[in-house]
């Protein structure tokens, strides 16, 4: 329970100190004096993002301060122990904001995150804004009512865990089916580079040896030209160099006989002599060699080409030719034999899929069952506050998948469609909340799902931040009862310009703005029984206070005990 609360330099408040009491407590003020701003301290207090543009203009920081009665909050006292924060039965909350866009936190003078604020500060306070109302008109929001209700926040968790795993499981076996596709195209690819290197059965110095007799077979009779000029210079015409070097032969034997240092020479001689007979007989085979051989050097060229063909495909150079076909070898063979096989993704992808199916249906069968005693409860709630022919319904359908099959759709949430269907006149057909409740009767309907949700909700605050829109006269005479009502089992504060609502209440807290020297400074006070007839005739009858609405500001607040001091309900009072 709140028990104080202090605010310093936040907007246009200097400083601000309340207390607060168990009970229905009410905060009134005209338009612009500074409400929100009680509502923007306690959404800081409780974790809310920081707006340092809120710190007053001139100053360096701003402070909020709170003091909460924490004795029967044991999910407070448990995260408190969590993190080692001494406590006994209160918890001080110190938020300063700085100008330099810093933040000090401290629970009980022990400095904690934001994080760690908001997670005590949900458990503390529960804020229900103006804006609030028109999250009925959103269906999408109808099941969470639902599931709040019913404790099914940790099955639908389950859910959104299977859903999440399912999904992933079946990306999983979806992205192996693409990669098997892929790998089938890749596959195809690589076959045919292989086969079409494997066909060439290359060697490694192929090429060059190529290379050499295509040259040679290119230049045949040219060769042969040469070898046949050589030769006859060599043997063949009249004065060819063997004749003369025999010449030379008979000379040197002749110049031995005279003197055997010339047999040297001799001998030097006939190894020319020998030398050019080896000549002779390479001339001869060369001469064979190099006969013209089109259909060879046809062949020669064009494996020179194919060879060169691949080279442009695959590498510079044979080697790298036959590397390439190594690694088309080994990658074949991975995408033959893939780590994951198509069965164990399949199996588990149907595994995954079947545990969330079991979950959700789970999970449905539970809505089912807390549905019939949501409405019920709801419907009780709407009666005590004048809708005494309602009919209210949870309707619950499959979501299906738009599709010719219409298959079940699963989602994190579940299975389930959840809408709230009403009937508020005889005669009338259950129908969408959301096409048929006015504004006046949303208000109603969300203060029923509140009250009805507060038998799971440990907060003892509540706060109502002008949750009177739309509403007016005997509706806002039922809106008050209820509030008071809740005030029986929980603290609860609310924000109103209505004077019927303010008749309810037990506490009475006036907002007000005063401008002093070209500064705005908002305060707050504690009304007495006096003043609190004044400021319900204000609210009556605007800025001149006649003695008629001071006499009807009175009335309103004896009948409005008179309901409260009565154990009987509202509708019986009315």
């Amino acid at each position: 329970m709140l028990l104080r609360l202090k605010i310093n330099n936040l907007a246009t408040i200097r400083l601000v100190e309340i207390e607060f009491d168990e009970g229905f407590s009410i905060l009134t003020g005209e338009t612009g004096a500074g409400k929100s701003i009680i509502i923007d301290a306690l959404h800081f207090i409780t974790g809310k993002k920081a707006d340092y543009s809120l710190i007053r203009s001139g100053e360096s920081q701003a402070l909020v301060e709170a003091v909460f009665d924490i004795s029967n909050l044991k999910n407070v006292q448990r995260i408190l122990q969590k993190i080692d924060i001494p406590f006994e039965s209160e918890l001080i909350i110190r938020r300063i904001l700085q100008d330099n866009n810093r933040q000090k936190i401290f629970l009980n003078e022990v400095a904690v995150t934001r994080a760690t604020l908001e997670e005590s500060g949900k458990m503390l306070v529960t804020i229900h804004g103006q804006h609030d109302n028109q999250a009925l008109l959103q269906v999408s929001s109808h099941v969470d009512f639902l599931d709040d209700y019913g404790h099914l926040k940790d099955l639908r968790e389950i859910v959104n865990t299977s859903y999440h795993t399912f999904q992933q499981d079946l990306k999983r076996y979806e992205s192996f089916q693409q990669r098997l596709r892929e790998d089938a195209r890749q596959m195809e690819d690589l076959e045919f580079q292989r086969k079409e290197i494997s066909e060439m059965d290359l060697k490694a110095d192929e090429e060059e040896i190529l290379s050499r007799e295509a040259q040679i077979l290119s230049n045949a009779s040219k060769l042969a030209l040469i070898f046949a000029e050589t030769r006859e210079a060599l043997y063949d015409q009249d004065g060819s160099l063997v004749e003369r070097l025999g010449m030379i032969g008979q000379s040197l034997n002749k110049a031995e006989k005279i003197d055997p240092a010339c047999r040297d020479f001799r001998l030097t001689l006939e190894d020319c002599l020998f030398q050019i007979e080896d000549l002779r007989r390479g001339f001869s085979k060369f001469t064979t060699q190099y006969l013209e051989n089109p259909q060879r050097l046809e062949w020669t060229n064009q494996r020179l080409s194919q060879i060169q063909t691949l080279k442009r495909k695959y590498g510079r150079s044979i080697p790298e030719l036959l590397q390439y076909f190594q690694q088309i070898t080994e990658k074949l063979d991975q995408l033959q034999n893939p780590e994951e096989s198509e069965k164990t993704l399949d199996e588990k992808m149907k595994a995954s899929r079947s545990t969330l199916q079991h979950q959700s249906q789970i999970l449905s069968a539970a809505r089912q069952r807390v549905a019939k005693k949501f409405d019920r409860q709801v419907k009780e709630e709407l009666i005590q506050l004048g809708m005494d022919k309602v009919r209210f319904k949870t309707q619950l359908a499959t979501k299906f998948q738009k599709n010719p099959e219409r298959s079940v759709q699963y989602t994190p949430d579940g299975i389930d469609h959840v809408e709230f269907l009403l009937s508020v006149n005889p005669g009338q057909s259950l129908r969408s909340l959301a096409k048929v409740a006015s504004g006046g009767e949303l208000a109603r309907i969300m203060l029923a799902l509140k009250t009805v949700l507060l038998s799971i909700d440990p907060v003892e605050t509540l706060i109502f931040d002008e949750i009177d829109s739309g509403i007016s006269g005997r509706i806002a005479e039922m809106v008050g009862y209820k509030l008071h009502s809740l005030g029986k089992i929980r603290q609860a504060l609310c924000v109103t310009h209505l004077p019927q609502i303010v008749s309810f209440s037990q506490h009475h807290f006036a907002i007000s703005k005063t401008i002093h020297q070209n500064a705005t400074y908002t305060s707050i006070q504690a009304l007495d029984p006096q003043e609190r007839v004044h400021e319900l005739a204000r609210l009556m009858g605007g800025t001149e206070i006649t003695s008629q609405t001071l006499s009807l500001a009175s009335e309103m607040l004896v009948r409005a005990k008179k309901m409260k001091d009565s154990s009987t309900s509202f509708n019986k009072i009315v």
